[in-house]
């Protein structure tokens, strides 16, 4: 099975899309999602793209309520669960989801997962722990780090690969980032307690 690991779209419309026909084009089987969806259109474009998904909520989901509507619209392929975590099941395997990576160690450390999948920080990376991938996708938004990308895992061939919306659009241009330096936020657009 194909399943993409997706997180922090941020209302990015535009890089969903592309990201939405890329998956595709790659054969796609299943979305996980990792929260921060910003708005209920999100959750729609997910609801209606014809890709079983699994969303789970971030730290910036405003209206839970709208997002859950959608995905309890008929013929909605969207399942959403309002935690910032939870377990997800297929092909015999168990992964744990979580937005926030305060929980990654706790459940690798469990030894009962096939994958550990988070999102939150923007920072892609891949890691694995004896069976168990450890993966970060990065943003679909784009707006930290200026590159879309999420991950692709084939539970066929034991492999997590990056992939990069090479269309994709960000809002970090120069004077954003010279606007929040001079806002008092670090260059990832966290608050700078200096």
């Amino acid at each position: 099975m194909k399943i993409a690991i997706i997180s922090d779209v941020h209302e990015n419309y535009h890089n969903l899309n592309l990201c939405i026909k890329d998956m595709k084009k790659e054969t796609i089987e299943q979305i996980l999602f990792l929260g921060d969806f910003i708005n209920a259109g999100i959750a729609r474009a997910l609801a209606t793209c014809g890709i079983p998904s699994f969303a789970i909520r971030g730290n910036n989901d405003g209206d839970l309520i709208a997002i859950y509507k959608q995905a309890i619209k008929k013929d909605s392929t969207l399942t959403f669960c309002p935690n910032t975590y939870s377990e997800f099941q297929c092909d015999g395997n168990r992964y744990f989801l979580t937005h926030y990576e305060d929980l990654v160690e706790i459940a690798v450390a469990s030894g009962i997962f096939k994958g550990v999948f988070f999102g939150h920080t923007h920072q892609k990376s891949i890691k694995k722990n004896k069976d168990c991938f450890i993966v970060n996708p990065g943003e679909i938004s784009a707006h930290k780090y200026g590159i879309p990308t999420y991950v692709i895992m084939d539970t066929e061939a034991d492999t997590c690969t990056f992939r990069v919306l090479k269309e994709g659009i960000t809002v970090r241009t120069e004077s954003v980032v010279q606007l929040y330096s001079e806002l008092g936020f670090d260059s990832h657009f966290g608050f700078n307690k200096n």
